[in-house]
């Protein structure tokens, strides 16, 4: 790996076309029918008024792609750079192709009634989400981040692992995730499922999952750096990708395929392989492969069950064998066209953020009766305040109080993503500037962890979880929260592997 003689990171030229060249030829090709289906098959004057949307979209998607083209212009493309990992990863699917679906009608999703005035409103949430993602971009490159991060990484360890003698400890940290999230399909807080009540350690259960992400990346890195291929490198290879769909079946959502395949990604980039084109394009089929196959396995299940209420760990074990019965059993074109619509409306998440940007200043005052009122400031000091310590700590951004006031439907949790959370609660102005701290917390860790003088392997596995937990999704003022305690199970669970290899002398 070549070496920045100004800076002293690392740097990865070689990697730069081999990454970004089918990325590029993908999109063209698309943006060249769909230019050639608009001119030639529909009628040129009502382009404007039937697909109002595509200029905003097309603008939106410049400043979307715009640090990758610069990343790559400065030989600094990194496909799991955080502003790049946030564009592809959801922003622009979301948000530009969620747009151009929702133009073309293949995205149809009922609470569009609840848009008034769409020609005004659907257009404002690509400013807002064009603004936002500038924000993070221009807080990113803040020299704040930088100066943060070569602080930090002074204080961190510097521990050197063998990462042929990984193979116990990752292991360890895989079979607790596992356990954990047996526990948590137990107590009802993990899968599509949800329990009635909130118990005091449901909270835990759900950041100790950390453990199998940390797990899996490890495991993966040590896969893919191992030159010798003994005995348990084929045991540790076959069981983890027998997780892959096995985790999907019971987690019954449509995005678990895609998030299998992801630290696959990161471990192979990561691991000092170098990246041939060959490699990225089978890794983008492998993404596209996901996406789908998870939307028609996670759409059949959730219809299957039915709602999200608790079963019995029987009766799930039953619904999952039910749903690959159906998928096995019934028509395969039918399946693919009833899950085809399914899919433009799960990457859509424009008209959901159209429905905040439309009815926030008006449903404001019904907030507080919600528990929504000022949910970023007060989740920012009560989220800290374990449940087991505050046994009456009210329910921190509750997605399906947010659900039932915007949405008018509480039984299913509609994407609010950091941008509208920061529009209800500090206006237009907060957008720009809330996402602006969240791109100065992407360079710490981006700048700590991987494009730092001091390259470890520990510190891959810990930028995995960290910049997984920014859900561009959910609401901001879960993000910083969480932080705190996955930085907190990190730190105790690295120290044991550290332990553990210390221990048997293999470091």
């Amino acid at each position: 790996m070549a070496v920045n003689k100004n800076t002293g990171f690392e740097v990865y030229p070689d990697r730069k076309m081999n990454l970004l060249f089918p990325i590029v030829v993908l999109w063209g090709a698309i943006a060249v029918l769909l230019g050639g289906w608009l001119l030639f098959v529909e009628d040129f004057q009502n382009l404007y008024r039937d697909y109002y949307l595509l200029p905003w979209a097309f603008v939106a998607g410049i400043v979307i792609l715009a640090p990758s083209a610069y990343l790559f212009y400065k030989k600094k493309f990194d496909l799991f750079h955080p502003l790049v990992y946030a564009a592809w990863s959801y922003i622009f699917p979301a948000f530009v192709i969620g747009a151009i679906f929702l133009s073309l009608g293949w995205s149809n999703p009922y609470f569009l009634l609840f848009i008034e005035d769409p020609e005004y409103n659907l257009p404002l949430s690509l400013i807002y989400i064009s603004v936002g993602f500038l924000g993070m971009t221009v807080g990113y490159f803040l020299p704040i981040g930088r100066v943060i991060a070569e602080k930090i990484d002074k204080g961190l360890p510097k521990w050197e692992w063998n990462i042929s003698r990984v193979w116990l400890p990752g292991i360890s940290l895989l079979l607790a995730g596992i356990g954990i999230n047996i526990l948590g399909f137990v107590q009802g807080v993990l899968g599509f499922q949800r329990a009635t009540e909130v118990n005091i350690f449901d909270g835990l259960l759900i950041f100790l999952v950390v453990l199998f992400g940390e797990g899996t990346i490890l495991l993966w890195l040590a896969i893919f750096q191992t030159k010798n291929k003994t005995g348990i490198y084929y045991i540790v290879l076959t069981f983890l990708l027998l997780l892959i769909p096995l985790r999907m079946a019971f987690l019954g959502s449509r995005g678990s395929l895609l998030l299998g395949v992801i630290p696959i990604m990161m471990a192979f980039q990561y691991s000092g392989r170098k990246l041939k084109r060959l490699h990225a394009v089978g890794f983008g089929f492998a993404l596209i492969a996901a996406l789908f196959i998870g939307i028609i396995y996670g759409t059949t299940f959730r219809n299957i069950k039915g709602s999200e209420s608790k079963t019995n760990a029987g009766d799930y074990v039953g619904q999952v064998f039910a749903t690959i019965d159906y998928l096995s059993t019934h028509d395969l074109n039918q399946i693919l066209y009833q899950n085809g619509l399914a899919l433009a409306e799960r990457v859509d998440n424009l008209s959901s953020l159209g429905v905040v940007v439309a009815n926030y200043e008006k449903l404001a005052q019904y907030e507080a009766g919600y528990g929504l009122e000022n949910n970023i400031i007060n989740d920012l000091y009560t989220s800290f305040i374990p449940r087991f310590v505050w046994a009456d700590k009210p329910q921190t951004s509750d997605p399906r109080a947010y659900s039932d006031l915007y949405f008018n439907f509480g039984e299913n949790s509609f994407a609010i993503t950091p941008f509208g959370d920061l529009l209800r609660n500090f206006g237009p102005i907060g957008v720009p500037l809330g996402m602006l701290i969240l791109g100065i917390y992407l360079r710490v860790i981006y700048s700590s962890l991987i494009d730092t003088p001091n390259p470890a392997i520990w510190k891959k596995v810990a930028y995995f979880p960290l910049i997984s937990l920014v859900s561009y999704e959910a609401f901001y003022a879960t993000i910083f929260p969480s932080i705190v305690r996955t930085v907190f199970i990190l730190a105790i669970s690295l120290i044991f592997v550290n332990l553990m290899l210390k221990r048997k002398g293999n470091i």
